[in-house]
């Protein structure tokens, strides 16, 4: 069966699950299906395939209760018109009131609700009673893990729920991964959102307590968000602004990946880190917390990289050190590093797919 599938997001650019969803479409659409994009702000610089509808120009993108009022009346215009089979949506679900009007009013149509972080309260408002209502009769439920899967099951005892890592276009980042960038120093990197939850305050003391900085080895910070500000002090203050360095979100992010010695990610949780897969995509052995979700369904431990006790700085700046110091161990991830994340290919994750969607026509 062919269906017909719609795809509401916030916005297609500036973190993994929007560039899921944009990819996501490219999957679906490949597998003969009819796709549209929704997005509901005017920041659209992923690639995506199939339809695409901007709300976000409505009332030039503007904020105010009004607006998005305006918004969400357009959005149960174009699904009127559309008229899906399926749903996907990957909006976060934290305001509980907007979500009851939704579903009550615009969502009548077959719902998967996509999860994509371990923090549940961002996709299941609270309380916990009002979720369980909403989501019984969805369609399904699908996150980015499979711990997370499993979190869902015992935290509101929905069945419906199944797990479909994120997929990574292998052809294009090892192309991408293959630009020249001028770089003088050897470096490690960490690559996403400046924010919170990333730690890389932390991150920056685990680096100055390591041996990297004895071994001419700089740390090299990738993205932007709204911990830049606070992550430039703590640099300057600790004498660092020579060895770390805050780099803007780049759209080829693969060539400094490519060419770091190694990515190291110190989240204190995560969904499924596309960058850890990226990293390993582009022959960069990687240094993880294992976080609450994702590292361990992508790091073999000491084959493609080192999994860390999870929020144990002082063991994240040891395997940091042993990394470099233990040439054997790294050349061996290193070598390893791309093979191990076949798994999150294009092809594969498509027939994941392609099974889930045959599963739901049975059904």
């Amino acid at each position: 069966m062919s269906y017909h599938i719609g795809i509401l997001v916030e916005r297609l650019n500036g973190g993994g699950a929007e560039r899921a969803a944009g990819i996501i479409s490219q999957l679906l659409s490949d597998l003969g299906h009819k796709v549209f994009l929704v997005v509901l702000f005017d920041d659209v610089a992923y690639s995506y395939e199939g339809k695409l509808i901007n709300l976000g120009t409505f009332k030039a993108g503007s904020r105010s209760a009004f607006s998005k009022l305006g918004r969400y009346k357009k959005l149960q215009k174009v699904l009127k018109e559309e008229n899906p089979n399926l749903i996907l949506d990957f909006r976060m679900k934290d305001f509980p009131l907007r979500e009851k009007l939704l579903n009550r009013f615009v969502f009548n149509y077959a719902m998967i609700n996509m999860v994509r972080s371990y923090r549940l309260d961002w996709y299941f408002p609270q309380p916990k009673k009002i979720s369980q209502k909403l989501y019984a009769d969805y369609t399904g439920i699908i996150t980015v893990a499979e711990e997370i899967k499993k979190k869902v099951q015992k935290e509101y005892g929905f069945n419906h729920v199944n797990a479909i890592p994120n997929a990574i276009d292998l052809k294009n980042i090892q192309l991408k991964a293959k630009v020249e960038i001028h770089h003088s120093k050897e470096y490690v990197i960490a690559v996403g959102r400046f924010a919170s939850v990333k730690q890389l305050d932390q991150l920056i003391d685990a680096y100055k307590s390591s041996q990297l900085l004895e071994k001419n080895i700089q740390l090299v910070l990738l993205g932007d968000g709204p911990e830049k500000e606070n992550l430039s002090q703590q640099i300057k203050h600790l004498g660092l602004e020579e060895w770390v360095r805050l780099i803007p979100f780049h759209e080829n992010p693969f060539a400094w990946m490519a060419n770091a010695k190694l990515l190291v990610l110190s989240s204190e949780n995560e969904g499924f880190p596309n960058v850890l897969v990226e990293a390993l995509a582009c022959e960069t052995p990687v240094v993880s917390f294992n976080c609450s979700s994702g590292p361990s369904e992508i790091i073999q431990h000491e084959k493609n990289g080192l999994l860390v006790e999870n929020q144990n700085f002082k063991a994240l700046t040891e395997a940091m050190n042993r990394m470099i110091d233990n040439q054997d161990l790294y050349e061996r991830c290193k070598v390893f590093a791309r093979p191990s994340v076949d798994c999150f290919s294009m092809e594969n994750v498509k027939e994941l797919w392609k099974q889930y969607l045959f599963k739901l026509n049975r059904e």
